[in-house]
């Protein structure tokens, strides 16, 4: 039995109701389950009705598959637990105490179809299918789009939670530098600059900065084994040569050396493309012989810094017009390709662009791989047909 099944049944009110009763053999009745709490901490569902004892009870509904889950989950040292009036399980192994008071339970077990079940839980979960898809054809697009642009938010969302507090410039400056961590050395880059902010280092000269990066880093003296911050270390096992710290490090300090940082900020505010951000750098000039950015590094940074910057200050400014200039910017480049949008594109879902692969790639971190499906508007319309 999965948790996430017996959610999905509650939320459908597919329990025969009027047959119901609680474990002391109370009869009960489900008047409204609740509204299904998918992004929040706390019970599963909130503001549900039930009636027992000739009384109404308004309040939240948390669902187990083992009454013990409660203690399991520490839900006993959670105050916002108190205000469950009904604790619906599987199988009620143990009966709870919360707040001084044994907790009302509902025991699911002689009330599952399951055949139901079976036919909700019959695709292969491997690493490359996913659990939706036999049926993802029959999703209408609205949905698709819908979810797609939910996870981006969610994804933006994340990445600048941390950087709320900064100035303008800062934020512009951590997002720069994620960029060059590409995944696995992100975390050293942003301590990197958190060890070395935009507002020390813009009071020295372009050779004096790149110095003083590449000697914080330990590039200088070749040493990556240095902690940044004494937290997060530099990596180059798990990923390409091209890649390596001592590739990305002086990248780095060479951008961030040549920036003029006010002047940047005001060309990515009033809307770029590929073509003209190209044109920047080009302007910025070269180190060595080559651009300060690689086509392939411009088209990351516009996904991965100025999108998310531009995000940023939309949300900042309450001005909506940097949402649009962000989401114009994921419309015109190309989708990304790495081992999640294969693993889509091996399920006949295809990413046009960058804004899709994006989406998909926030879809598969905070939905599919959790398997929250009873969570996402695609596999709820998915999971319907089986009824």
């Amino acid at each position: 039995m999965h948790e996430d099944y017996l959610q999905r049944i509650w939320s459908q009110s597919r329990i025969p109701s009027p047959q119901l009763q609680l474990i002391d053999g109370t009869p009960i009745i489900v008047k409204h389950p609740g509204k299904h709490n998918t992004s929040h901490s706390g019970p599963d569902f909130k503001e549900a009705c039930v009636q027992f004892d000739n009384l109404e009870f308004h309040g939240a509904i948390e669902i187990h598959v083992n009454g013990s889950d409660w203690y399991k989950h520490k839900h006993h040292q959670d105050e916002a637990y108190n205000s469950v009036v009904l604790h619906v399980v599987y199988n009620n192994d143990l009966q709870i105490i919360q707040n001084g008071f044994s907790l009302p339970t509902l025991e699911l077990k002689g009330f599952i179809d399951f055949d139901h079940f079976n036919k909700s839980f019959t695709s292969n979960p491997s690493n490359t299918e996913l659990p939706c898809k036999n049926s993802l054809e029959l999703v209408d697009p609205i949905y698709w789009s819908s979810m797609k642009t939910k996870s981006l938010i969610q994804k933006m969302n994340e990445k600048v939670a941390s950087l709320n507090e900064l100035n303008e410039e800062e934020v512009i400056y951590r997002l720069i530098a994620s960029v060059f961590g590409m995944g696995i050395n992100k975390n050293a880059f942003l301590e990197l600059a958190a060890a070395l902010p935009w507002k020390s280092l813009k009071q020295l000269d372009a050779r004096k900065r790149k110095q003083l990066i590449l000697v914080t880093s330990g590039c200088a003296q070749g040493d990556f084994s240095k902690r940044i911050e004494d937290e997060f270390q530099w990596h180059f096992k798990g990923t390409r040569p091209g890649n390596f710290p001592s590739v990305r490090i002086p990248q780095f300090s060479n951008f961030i050396s040549m920036v003029n940082m006010s002047d940047f900020m005001e060309f990515i505010s009033s809307g770029t493309t590929l073509s003209s951000f190209d044109e920047y750098i080009k302007k910025m000039g070269e180190t060595d012989g080559k651009l300060v950015l690689s086509r392939s590094l411009q088209i990351h940074m516009l996904i991965n810094a100025i999108a998310p910057y531009l995000y940023w200050k939309s949300e900042r400014t309450k001005d909506e017009r940097y949402l649009e200039k962000a989401i114009d910017i994921l419309i015109s480049l190309p989708p990304e390709k790495n081992a999640i949008i294969k693993k889509w594109k091996y399920n006949d879902v295809c990413a046009k662009n960058a804004f899709d692969s994006q989406g998909l790639i926030a879809l598969n971190r905070y939905y599919c791989s959790l398997k929250k499906c009873l969570s996402c508007e695609v596999g709820l319309k998915v999971l319907n047909r089986v009824e």
